[in-house]
């Protein structure tokens, strides 16, 4: 009796072991606003693959598109508060906490996206990422590329300049940076989540929107939209991030298992957002939209002349601008 009371008491403890060991699997639930057919879900599919065949037991990856899981915008705060482990915020998100990094979301502030690319993986990206981690408790894993935003007309105007927006209604995403984007460009920003353009510009409660091509292509703007006008006002980044509660779950191999994964898939986001536009204006011109390429002077001294208004840039780094144009 006294060796079947050891051999249960043996049998209950590997059996409430083997739970605890269950209980420990780490979920990565990442979230985001791309369509599933867009380059970043393609991402996720990588470091979703990578982690689970290199541990099968231990983590499980899931990909939340289309804004199914938090809607945009919220999910940079629900990382922070460890109600998600994953995402990939924008400069405008983490300039709200971080204002001393406003230059890296100031429009025509990057040359393109090789430019943009080498401000991220050099000192300037590394302070960044440090300041991110420290400051917000969020780990930025790497930068992509989002696509370069223009703007997109649901009707023709022909734009030449500046002057030529005014008092468009512009759809722009939440937050004071945005709007003052909108402003900078001429035109009057209006707040949108994403998932409420294509109906607002289909009704003309808003008069466009800006997004890069790719993206337009994505949520079907090009169905309610007749010009294209080629400001290239922002080359834009997009950070691959989890959360530091999650982040500190992982082991050390894990972390950087899960580093290498992230640049993997960045470099196949990159690759595939640079394909995406080039097919994405391909199509819209076998659509017979209107391009309007202007002569981008006009637009860049408005940004200047917005941007130097009082209270624009007090609180940003005073020589970050003039560091990233130094980047080669």
């Amino acid at each position: 009796m006294k060796t079947n009371h050891f051999t249960a008491l043996g049998v209950g403890l590997a059996f409430a072991m083997g739970a605890t060991s269950a209980m420990a699997a780490i979920e990565l639930r990442i979230s985001s606003a791309a369509p599933p057919d867009n380059p970043l879900v393609a991402a996720f599919e990588i470091i979703k693959e990578r982690m689970e065949e290199a541990y099968p037991d231990d983590i499980t990856v899931t990909i939340h598109h289309s804004s199914s899981l938090f809607k945009q915008g919220t999910e940079l705060p629900a990382m922070q508060r460890g109600n998600l482990e994953m995402a990939t915020p924008i400069v405008y998100e983490i300039e709200q906490q971080l204002p001393e990094y406003g230059a890296l979301g100031k429009p025509y502030v990057y040359r393109d996206v090789d430019h943009m690319i080498a401000v991220y993986r050099g000192e300037i990206g590394e302070q960044f990422y440090k300041d991110v981690h420290d400051k917000m408790g969020v780990v930025i894993l790497d930068t992509g590329y989002l696509g370069t935003r223009t703007i997109g007309l649901r009707s023709a105007k022909n734009v030449a300049s500046p002057a030529d927006l005014e008092g468009v209604k512009l759809r722009m995403a939440p937050g004071a940076a945005y709007q003052n984007l909108a402003t900078a460009l001429g035109a009057t920003p209006v707040s949108m989540p994403a998932t409420e353009v294509y109906l607002a510009l289909k009704t003309g409660s808003i008069d466009g929107q800006d997004n890069p091509l790719n993206l337009v292509e994505n949520w079907k703007f090009d169905e309610v939209t007749e010009e294209f006008v080629m400001t290239n006002h922002l080359v834009q980044p997009v950070f691959f991030a989890i959360s530091g509660k999650a982040w500190d779950q992982l082991s050390e191999e894990q972390q950087k298992t899960l580093k290498d994964a992230a640049r993997e898939a960045v470099d196949r986001e990159i690759e595939l957002t640079r394909e995406a536009e080039k097919a994405a204006r391909e199509q819209f011109e076998a659509e017979g939209k209107i391009f309007s390429t202007p002569d981008l002077a006009p637009f860049r001294a408005r940004v200047e002349e917005v941007y130097a208004q009082p209270g624009m840039m007090e609180d940003w780094m005073p020589d970050l601008n003039a560091r990233i144009e130094a980047v080669e």
